[in-house]
This record gives C-alpha cells, sequence and structure tokens, in this order.
C-alpha cells in the first residue's frame, strides 16, 4: 500500500520580490515592466496611447526603450535598500512611488501644452532627485543604479524647459509683433 505525505511549501516566500536571492533581483527589475505591460493595456481599451519623449530626430521607439528601461534600475534600487534598515525600507517606497510616477508620465501628457509637460518632467525630476538622495543614505551602489534614468529625466526636463521658455512669450515673438524680419 502506497502513502503519500503532503509536503508544505510557503507560497508568499517563493515568489518574494525582497528576498535577497537571484529570483528576488529578478522579480524587482521585473514586476515594474509587467505594471507598465498592464497599464498600457488598460490605456490601449480606454483609448489612451502613451506618449515618450524622444529628442534629437530619435524615433519614438528609442525613447519609449529609454524611458522604460528606467523602470528595472528603480526596481533593482529598491530591492538592494528595501530590507536594510527603517531608512531603507522608507527609500523602497519612495523608488515605489517614483515607479508609479514614471509609469504614469506617458499617459498623462497627451492634453498638455508644452509648458505643462515641461513642468510635470520636472517635477518627476526632483521627486526622482529626492528619491535617489534617500537611496544614496541607504546604500550608494544602489542610487548609482537609479542614475541612467535619472539622467534621461533630466534631459527630457532640460529640453522640455528649453522647448516651453523658447516658444512662451517674453522669449519668443508674440502674435501682436507681427511675423519676424519685419
Amino acid at each position: 500500500m502506497a502513502t503519500s505525505t503532503a509536503i508544505y511549501l510557503p507560497t508568499d516566500s517563493v515568489l518574494d520580490a525582497n528576498k535577497h536571492d537571484g529570483l528576488g533581483m529578478v522579480l524587482s527589475a521585473a514586476l515594474p515592466l509587467s505594471v507598465f505591460v498592464i497599464a498600457n493595456g488598460l490605456g490601449e481599451l480606454a483609448g489612451v496611447a502613451p506618449l515618450f519623449f524622444a529628442p534629437f530626430g530619435l524615433p519614438g521607439w528609442v525613447g519609449a526603450v529609454l524611458h522604460v528601461g528606467s523602470l528595472p534600475l528603480f526596481g533593482l534600487a529598491r530591492w538592494m535598500v528595501a530590507e536594510h534598515s527603517a531608512a531603507g525600507r522608507r527609500a523602497g517606497w519612495w523608488l515605489v512611488g517614483l515607479m508609479a510616477a514614471t509609469i504614469a508620465l506617458p499617459f498623462l501628457v497627451a492634453p498638455l501644452d508644452f509648458l505643462m509637460i515641461s513642468m510635470l518632467a520636472v517635477t518627476l525630476l526632483l521627486i526622482g532627485m529626492a528619491t535617489a538622495l534617500r537611496v544614496a543614505a541607504v546604500s550608494k551602489r544602489a542610487a548609482l543604479i537609479m542614475l541612467p534614468g535619472l539622467a534621461w529625466m533630466g534631459l527630457s526636463a532640460f529640453v522640455g524647459l528649453s522647448l516651453a521658455a523658447g516658444w512662451s512669450p517674453p522669449f519668443s515673438l508674440t502674435n501682436a509683433q507681427g511675423p519676424a524680419g519685419q
């Protein structure tokens, strides 16, 4: 007669993104991307397409890759600091907020003008810099991992503000001044 023995496998520890092993690292990097894919699907259902920053004549997909490519870096930084201390857990929540804002940004910019988009990009950059300072207090390496994403946000904010300043009064011609060259 054969007997069977039940084996207890706790499912909550198998897929723990905070666990400091290879699977936890992969999950921490992949979860923000999967949330973006879900947000993209929901946006598609609602008829809202994400718009990405692609300067200097780059194709839009390059801007999308660079924007979405910052999400795994932020996820890895969160994985590196989340279990260190109370300050690490707080920095981890700041990173979750930064990732949420990074995911939401491309869906929010469609109805906005240059000035509002650049103000939103600067706000996201400031949140990112504040998060990086909190992360750096816990782990310098985690803050360095965040840098490529923050650099792309900084370029976006700089170019956006430059365009807004170049096409807004008092820096550019207004309609009352007539065409240039008169």
